[in-house]
């Protein structure tokens, strides 16, 4: 039986802690440049990026299947869509993280991403993906 780990796919606090710094960086632009043209640059490179952060986001990972024994290859569900034959090309793991590269064969597909103990749905589920990495070499 293959094992689903869920991750917490909530992105709304990082947009949310990046649109108040955006917003209080444009403060301090105000303040520092006010009788300048580095104002109206400063404001319009904001709103560019406010812009692009909440329409071209990332793709977020939604869960992990990791394989059956023996197997070699993982799937991923990336915005409600499973993808097949992912493996890890590098990892570290420290204490409650876990640093990710994995490529998707065939399309060479890439994610790079910090998991966190928080970014599971379940606890132990970080153990039990890190006891996996380690012990079987995926």
């Amino acid at each position: 039986m293959q094992k689903v780990i869920y991750l917490d796919k909530s992105r709304k606090y990082r947009k949310l802690f990046y649109i108040l710094t955006v917003v209080l960086s444009s403060f301090v632009i105000g303040v520092y440049f006010r009788n300048s043209y580095l104002l109206y640059i400063g404001f319009a490179l904001i709103i560019l990026s406010i812009f692009y952060e909440c329409l071209f986001s990332l793709p977020v990972l939604e869960a992990i299947v990791l394989p059956k024994e023996n197997g070699k290859y993982f799937k991923v569900i990336i915005d409600n869509q499973e993808s097949d034959f992912w493996r890890i090309r590098k990892y570290i793991i420290i204490n409650g993280w876990i640093y990710l590269y994995i490529f998707q064969e065939g399309s060479n597909r890439t994610l790079k991403m910090w998991l966190h103990k928080s970014n599971f749905k379940d606890k132990n589920h970080i153990r039990l993906f890190a006891k996996k990495i380690i012990l079987e070499n995926l």
